[in-house]
């Protein structure tokens, strides 16, 4: 479309000129009119090209902005809220049990490809309690990030329930549910600023402790709760990430993967120091995880194969614990 365009522009100019330098042929060649009336009405034409060609070029920004306009209402975006409500910080610590109950979800059909197989998963039983350390393993493509953000109430789940302490999660009560959770996903963005519980400045304590911890003292500063820099390596920004959700102190940690971009040596400090450390704090974690030898530092394991959710037993976990890879690829093909 913008060659298009550019041809015309070019031809409508080399056209204006053309007809300028005939004007003059024509009049001197046959006496159509003097040399005074035909330099007049060239530079009418000069004068009157420049606003035709703005006209006209406003064409294509106006087309453009159409097609925007048409995608950002394809989105079906909610109106705008001023405020969003909270909840009590005190709420927030008296939970004792999250439980997903024969919960299915599948993703959405492509528009321009209906027929496609869809993915996704079928009765899920699930239950955490306060306080657990929970591992959550399996191939890729098995389903655990799915299952992750359906269980932060980022998926609405197409069949079953979700119950928050006996009580069945629905579009009202979503907000209060969702407040329980901070989550590090692998594509998450990483904020250049800190804040704590319910909105209120990071405690700074917590700030400087958990920046010695996380091997940032000497890579970046806070000043107000404001970082000086997020431009740090992969690993360093999963870490930053870290203390961004350890000062928002919410009661439920979801980490996706989260030590697969650290060092070996810094990912064994993550499941034997700073696991516990946030246990003792009182956190419920859930974590995504493919680390074999640290299988030991969780509470419980589950694994996902194909959609279906499963909790290893004695056997399972000893299995697992010894070669991941081993007990992945003992598992049943699915098509």
């Amino acid at each position: 479309a913008d060659t298009y365009h550019l041809t015309a522009v070019n031809w409508s100019n080399i056209s204006m000129f053309f007809a300028i330098g005939l004007l003059f042929v024509l009049a001197s060649a046959f006496g159509w009119a003097s040399q005074g009336v035909v330099i007049g009405f060239a530079m009418v034409l000069l004068f009157i090209q420049s606003p035709l060609l703005s006209i006209v070029s406003v064409y294509p920004t106006i087309q453009t902005a159409m097609v925007a306009l048409e995608k950002i209402h394809a989105l079906q975006l909610k109106p705008k809220v001023d405020t969003f409500a909270l909840s009590s910080p005190d709420k927030l610590d008296h939970w004792y049990q999250i439980r997903l109950q024969n919960v299915s979800y599948a993703y959405p059909m492509p528009n321009d490809n209906p027929s496609a197989k869809r993915f996704g998963l079928t009765d899920i039983n699930l239950s955490l309690n306060r306080g657990e350390v929970v591992f959550l393993i399996g191939a890729n493509g098995s389903g655990k990030s799915t299952l992750a953000k359906l269980l932060v109430g980022l998926y609405p789940p197409d069949t079953g329930q979700m119950l928050l302490d006996g009580k069945v999660v629905n579009a009202n009560n979503i907000g209060d549910y969702r407040q329980h959770f901070s989550a590090i996903f692998g594509d998450g963005h990483l904020f250049d600023w800190l804040m704590g519980r319910g909105g209120a400045m990071a405690d700074e304590a917590v700030v400087e402790q958990w920046l010695e911890t996380l091997q940032l003292i000497n890579k970046l500063d806070v000043d107000d709760g404001k970082l000086s820099t997020t431009e740090l390596s992969q690993g360093q920004r999963k870490r930053l990430a870290l203390l961004l959700t350890i000062c928002e102190d919410k009661p439920i940690l979801l980490l996706d993967e989260w030590a697969a971009d650290q060092d070996p040596v810094y990912r064994r400090v993550f499941y034997e120091q700073i696991i516990p450390s946030l246990k003792q704090m009182g956190k419920t974690l859930f974590v995504i995880s493919h680390d074999d030898r640290y299988f030991g530092h969780a509470d419980r394991i589950l694994q996902m194969h194909a959609g279906s959710l499963s909790e290893l037993n004695d056997a399972e976990r000893h299995k697992a614990s010894g070669d991941a890879v081993k007990h992945l690829q003992g598992l049943p093909s699915s098509d």
